[in-house]
């Protein structure tokens, strides 16, 4: 039987109706976007400091309430995790994904399918709960500074506003006092009002970050570290006068004073030592939070004017810069302000409220007793209230701006993947529906847990962690992967590095879960509701068309595309992949569905490719497969949407064809499922549907035929 031709003819494309698919780029109808706000990458370290140094607010009690007199040397291998671990895998995901995705769009490219989804769901759900406990806890140790300033007319004012209020609630009915005895405690109450003026803050900015806010940030981190930089330079520069407190806090850490209140055992060598202090490190590990934001911030560093936009050299190195320089900066002053506050601040300070208990460099900084016996203006005769007060301002500024770097990023990094799983979040990111639903739940939190530091902490150190563990699994598979295409042996293709590190955040998070699971419950919590959400939404939607745009191969497909658009009644018949002969598959197509031989029929192949996604922009070639025309669609993550678009698309204009399907012999159910899982179930059936429900005029809607 003699090939049919290719119809010939152009016809421009027409203009877009609604529900119908277009053709070409898919920027080819949007107006170019402005450009985003890109600053230097030392003004981008000022924004990520918000969250990455303010941690120098708490780290140092945390570590002397977990190690006791060992906090120095466990900080010593918190610095070597940073610095040999935690920096190689983020400034290896840097330039894999310089866009922005950090670890997410990585893990995402590298482990596709469902599999790939649900990790990724798992990032994001710890990712929300890092969100949460990122400014809850900031505003739990914020509270700490505020309230136990010790300022006169402060402390005054606190007391006429605590009594204020308690006569308020006594006024309140009998059930609503009950239920607010839990809530009505000094702490809690600054809490919530610094979590709510730090989110008014926010929506100043909910755009994103703007040069205003990046000179926000830099005023705000350069005040902070000042300040913490003259009371470690003073501690350290007294300790250097004073050997004798060096010396006795050695003595003690041989003696084997570990966690506070727990019996001293001596130890007995260096490898004793190292084992005493390993167990602890879990525990210290909020010093590494920071990096996972730093590459969501990617988009904000500026790069280089000839930077290519699919892999920017400018802004990968810069941000590489960024990130060592944080990582040496921030294991810097970890170690000095955890060596200067164990030695210097008596045990007791340590663990009394209103002293040095979360809030170490301010007892310091406002002239507290040393383990000498002396007043810290010894060290530093500035040293006092006011210079106390004015570090407990700095200090509550930076902590009640850490968690909104992060909400800023909100908009751009947990909408978009939940899209792929088939939920819409378009009105969401317009209302900023996300970001309230994640606001109530920090003030859930907050009531809940109270101004109790150490409950908010285990959850922020989960999902610390647990990011740190997935970084580390996305890089590890990406080198796979890529030895893999270049034909490395299986036992050169794991890397060691990113292995051991993966390990070593898997059992730091495994430690904290044993000990505090309130984090993984969250995350838990969080990844059951979104994915049986996802599941309905996906389904509810499953009739939608779920098509961007079509993309050619090449040009001389696009102009056979248009061509074919202007044919003279055309007959689409879908093949597989493993489909019999051509010739034989159209003699059998022709006899059963009474086509005569002169009406030319064009075979339609499309590929699926990862049924998980949602939306898809399938790929299109046209090629003569013995002596017939074939139309290959690939990138296809649903079948029977590949080819309804492909049918309304070539109606648009010339002839309307027609879909020639045979019968399936697949059980409805399972092709149901089959359809909205793997994208290729109840072919015939939802073809049909789709394309009666495309917004088209009747008359374009192309027929479809089962025999």
């Amino acid at each position: 039987m003699p090939a049919p031709p290719i119809p010939s003819g152009e016809s421009s494309e027409p203009p877009s109706r609604p529900g119908e698919p277009s053709t070409g780029s898919p920027d080819s109808s949007t107006a170019p976007l402005p450009a985003p706000y890109r600053a230097a990458w030392p003004w981008v370290l000022c924004v990520i400091g918000l969250d990455y140094l303010s941690t120098l607010a708490y780290q140092p009690s945390i570590a002397f309430a977990a190690a006791g007199r060992l906090a120095p040397l466990v900080t010593v291998l918190v610095a070597c995790v940073t610095l040999f671990l935690a920096l190689p895998v983020y400034l290896y995901v840097a330039g894999r994904s310089p866009h922005g995705g950090g670890s997410t769009a990585l893990l995402e490219r590298v482990i596709p399918g469902w599999f790939g989804k649900a990790l990724l769901l798992v990032l994001l759900a710890f990712g929300a709960v890092d969100l949460v406990f990122t400014r809850t806890f900031s505003a739990a140790a914020a509270a700490e500074h505020l309230t136990f300033n010790p300022h006169p007319q402060w402390q005054q004012s606190l007391e006429a506003t605590t009594r204020h209020g308690e006569g308020w609630r006594q006024q309140l009915p009998e059930w609503a006092k009950a239920h607010s005895d839990g809530l009505w405690h000094r702490q809690t109450v600054v809490a919530l009002v610094l979590i709510v003026l730090s989110t008014a803050l926010g929506l100043m900015f909910f755009r994103g970050y703007t040069r205003n806010f990046v000179r926000l940030a830099a005023l705000t981190v350069g005040l902070y570290l000042a300040f913490t930089l003259v009371v470690i330079g003073s501690g350290v520069a007294y300790l250097v006068e004073h050997p004798q407190l060096v010396g006795a806090w050695w003595a003690d850490v041989w003696a084997g004073h570990g966690k506070p209140g727990a019996e001293p055992r001596p130890i007995g060598g260096w490898g004793a030592l190292l084992g005493a202090c390993i167990p602890l490190l879990p525990a210290l590990c909020l010093g590494l939070s920071g990096f996972e934001l730093t590459l969501m911030a990617m988009p904000l560093v500026r790069g280089r004017r000839g930077d290519a936009p699919e892999s920017p050299r400018g802004v990968i190195r810069n941000t590489r810069v960024l990130l060592t320089v944080a990582a040496v900066t921030m294991s810097a002053y970890l170690l000095t302000s955890t060596l200067v506050t164990t030695v210097l601040i008596p045990a007791g300070a340590h663990a009394t409220n209103g002293q040095a208990k979360y809030r170490s460099l301010a007892y310091l900084a406002h002239g507290g007793a040393l383990a000498d016996g002396r007043p810290a203006t010894a060290m530093n005769p500035a040293f006092g209230l006011a210079f106390g007060s004015a570090y407990d301002a700095a200090t509550v500024a930076i902590l009640a701006l850490a968690g909104l770097t992060f909400a800023l990023t909100l908009a751009s990094w947990i909408p978009p993947y939940l899209n792929r799983l088939g939920m819409e979040f378009a009105w969401s990111m317009k209302w900023g529906v996300l970001a309230y639903l994640l606001l109530g739940v920090k003030f859930a939190a907050t009531a809940y847990y109270g101004a109790d530091v150490d409950a908010h902490r285990a959850a922020y150190l989960t999902a610390v962690l647990a990011i740190f563990a997935f970084a580390a699994l996305a890089a590890a598979v990406d080198v796979w992967n890529r030895r893999a295409d270049r034909g490395w042996r299986k036992a050169l293709r794991v890397p060691p590095l990113f292995t051991l590190a993966i390990a070593v955040f898997l059992a730091c998070a495994a430690w904290v879960v044993s000990e505090r699971p309130v984090g993984a419950a969250v995350a838990g919590a969080f990844v059951a509701l979104v994915m049986g959400l996802s599941v309905a939404v996906r389904a509810w939607r499953s009739t939608e068309f779920r098509f961007t745009a079509f993309e050619f191969a090449d040009k001389a497909t696009e102009y056979e595309w248009q061509k074919l658009k202007a044919s003279e009644y055309p007959i689409l018949v879908p093949i597989r992949s493993d489909h019999e002969a051509l010739r034989e598959k159209e003699i059998d197509v022709r006899t059963r569905h009474r086509l005569p031989g002169a009406v030319p029929i064009m075979f339609v192949k499309a590929e699926l490719a990862d049924p998980s996604d949602f939306a898809h922009r399938p790929l299109v070639r046209i090629a003569r497969e013995e002596g017939r025309v074939v139309i290959h669609l690939t990138r296809c993550c649903s079948i029977p949407h590949a080819l309804a678009s492909a049918a309304l698309e070539l109606a648009s204009a010339g002839a309307v064809p027609e879909v020639h399907f045979g019968w399936s012999a697949e059980n409805p159910v399972t092709a149901n499922l089959h359809f909205v899982l793997f994208g290729m179930g109840n072919v015939p059936w939802m073809v049909y549907t789709l394309i009666r429900r495309a917004a088209v005029p009747e008359a374009r809607k192309p027929r479809v035929v089962v025999a």
